[in-house]
């Protein structure tokens, strides 16, 4: 039986840079969520969406860092479509927090797809980063 791979520190820093993602996100979602200024409806709702999806980024990029390749797979899924979502906010609101959200979730999805990410997701025993892994 071999040894376990450790983790390398890409996969570290992408773990890292989601979560910071994540933590701004809930806390603009929050913000425009909880607003006590007249905000229309659609408002709340997108804050709504934004804290939920930032939770999600975060649970995500959890078990990714367990070494899970279906989890990783979905967080680079969803951080690259919040990369979208908030290229649009950040132009309609011009608060930096989302572009700050917006870097970090591009960061740590580039960095969870480097060979040295994909290749300890690979290891023997997992599913693979690259393969449709069915059970």
């Amino acid at each position: 039986m071999t040894a376990p791979q450790p983790r390398p520190r890409v996969v570290t820093a992408a773990f890292w840079c989601w979560v910071v993602a994540a933590v701004v996100l809930v806390l603009g979602g929050l913000t425009g969520l909880f607003n006590p200024h007249d905000v229309p409806g659609p408002v709340r709702a997108m804050g709504g969406l934004i804290a939920a999806a930032g939770l999600g980024l975060s649970y995500l990029a959890g078990q990714a860092r367990r070494g899970d390749p279906r989890f990783a797979r979905a967080a680079v899924a969803l951080a690259f479509a919040l990369v979208a979502v908030l290229a649009l906010l950040a132009v309609s609101t011009m608060w930096l927090g989302w572009l700050l959200a917006l870097v970090l979730a591009m960061v740590g999805a580039v960095l969870m797809l480097r060979p040295a990410a994909r290749q300890w997701f690979g290891s023997p025993g997992s599913e693979g980063f690259d393969q449709e892994g069915s059970r």
